[in-house]
């Protein structure tokens, strides 16, 4: 992970207000944007987020319970962030 790269998080989704910070990883793609990223939500881990051909999925599915749509929204956020 590249922390010198972390940026903060901030999100409304679903009526609920979001913040963390979102740490890139080193390994990049042929496009140069980051592999993976390692979102935390408040001051906890929320998931591994890598982008593929059908979207926005964790890396490593804990099968925690999470809000449908939030895993797409931040994958969202973290693309406007690298336009």
């Amino acid at each position: 992970m590249n922390d010198e790269k972390t940026f903060p998080l901030t999100l409304d989704f679903a009526g609920q207000h979001y913040t963390g910070r979102i740490t890139p990883s080193t390994e990049t793609g042929k496009s140069g944007m980051p592999v993976y990223f390692r979102v935390t939500l408040g001051d906890k881990l929320f998931a591994y987020l890598c982008c593929g051909d059908n979207g926005w999925s964790e890396k490593d599915p804990s099968g925690a319970d999470r809000p449908e749509g939030l895993v797409k929204a931040i994958g969202n956020y973290i693309l406007e962030f690298y336009e």
